[in-house]
C-alpha cells in the first residue's frame, strides 16, 4: 500500500511507512511529476473511480482505507492539483480530507518557515 499510495511522513510508524513516506508538498509534487510514479498513481486512482457500490474499506480493508484517504489528501494539496485526487476523496469519503494529513502538512509548513 505504501509504495502505491504514499502518505506524508509522520503518519505511519512502521519501517515500511517510514521508508515510503513523503516529506512535504514539494516532494509530493516531484512524485507526481515522475514519469512512472505519477503516472501509476493517476492510473490506479482512475481505476478506483470506476468501482461502483463498494466502500474504500470493502476494497482495501482497514487500516489501508485510511491510508488511501491520507494519500489522496496529500496529493490534493499540491500546487495546481489534479482534480482526480479530490474526486477520489469525494467518492469514498464524502469529499472530506484526512485531518491528520492536514495537521502534518501544517506542522511541516511551520517547521520550514522557522528555518528561514
Amino acid at each position: 500500500m505504501w509504495f502505491i499510495f504514499p502518505q506524508i511522513r509522520g503518519l505511519g510508524h512502521s519501517e515500511m511507512a517510514r521508508r515510503f513516506a513523503i516529506n512535504d508538498l514539494e516532494e509530493a509534487t516531484a512524485y507526481l511529476e515522475h514519469p512512472v510514479l505519477g503516472k501509476h498513481l493517476r492510473e490506479i486512482s482512475n481505476e478506483l473511480l470506476k468501482l461502483e457500490g463498494r466502500t474504500a474499506t470493502e476494497i482495501f480493508g482497514s487500516p489501508d482505507d485510511k491510508k488511501l484517504r491520507s494519500c489522496m489528501t496529500l496529493f490534493s494539496r499540491v500546487q495546481n492539483p489534479d482534480p482526480l485526487f479530490g474526486e477520489v476523496l469525494e467518492k469514498f469519503y464524502g469529499g472530506l480530507p484526512d485531518k491528520a494529513t492536514l495537521d502534518m502538512l501544517e506542522i511541516n509548513s511551520q517547521e520550514d518557515f522557522q528555518e528561514v
